[in-house]
């Protein structure tokens, strides 16, 4: 996906970027979170292994339970949201269900679990590159066995968040797949790409002009499109304007509540 020396975004390569049109938001998060400076600095700081398997406390300050390589992009990527970040995280416990079908056992979804365990608690990804669903339960929860799951959901508005990541985790534990029905596409996809893309041509040293040839029209090649097309050139102000908002921490409002909490550019 070209940005300035030490890049891994090309933002002439439309392709580059086509795996979001099918990824959720709290992907598209990732991949503004993956290009923050602060980020990459604190990774390359911590000095972590490639492989995560406990939380780290310097990774809270960025919204997640542990790091994640800003290297990898959507769909290779397993970004783990903090629930305090992201009110689509379930929280979970073991109950005392005996029915051997009410089980959950984490050793079935081992090609889509990434497991992180913190003190005291227990942190589950399941995601397929493209769409991911978060738990949280206290120690054991997970890592002990089958276990029949009780879910802990409270108060009219702030359940909804929960119970949404419900019928997402149970049509996947009884389907073996990600439901389309429960995760549709977002509709605000290719305008989010068009941002992240602006915000690379940006980092990449390109102008406003050469922006909007590249992602809004061919036609922008008089000197004076400014003033000659000024439609144009509006929307190049707009798009680079919401891309500056979002690379400045903005994109936190897509886990907002689902990012359902504010309206999104």
């Amino acid at each position: 996906m070209g940005q300035k020396a030490g890049s891994w975004f090309e933002w002439r390569d439309a392709a580059a970027y086509a795996p979001l049109l099918e990824a959720d938001r709290s992907l598209f998060a990732w991949e503004w979170l993956r290009r923050d400076r602060n980020y990459r600095a604190a990774v390359k700081a911590a000095l972590e292994p490639a492989g995560k398997s406990r939380a780290s406390p310097d990774a809270a300050a960025f919204g997640l339970v542990a790091f994640e390589d800003p290297r990898l992009g959507v769909p290779n990527a397993r970004p783990m949201w903090r629930a305090g970040v992201h009110p689509l995280v379930l929280q979970v416990e073991r109950c005392s269900g005996s029915r051997a079908d009410d089980r959950f056992d984490l050793r079935r979804m081992s090609r889509l679990a990434t497991f992180v365990a913190g003190e005291g608690d227990e942190h589950l990804l399941l995601s397929d590159g493209l769409r991911a669903i978060r738990l949280d339960g206290p120690r054991a929860t997970f890592s002990a066995g089958p276990a029949c799951l009780h879910y802990l959901l409270e108060g009219l508005v702030s359940a909804e968040p929960g119970l949404r990541t419900l019928q997402r985790f149970l049509a996947l534990c009884r389907n073996g797949q990600f439901s389309r029905l429960l995760h549709p596409r977002e509709p605000r996809a290719r305008r989010w790409i068009m941002m992240l893309r602006a915000w690379d041509a940006l980092a990449a040293g390109a102008g406003q002009r050469e922006i909007a040839s590249e992602l809004l029209s061919r036609s922008v090649t008089d000197p004076r499109w400014r003033s000659r097309q000024s439609s144009l050139r509006s929307q190049a102000q707009r798009l680079v304007r919401s891309a500056r908002e979002y690379g400045s921490a903005g994109y936190r409002a897509l886990l907002s509540d689902g990012g359902t909490s504010r309206r999104i550019s």
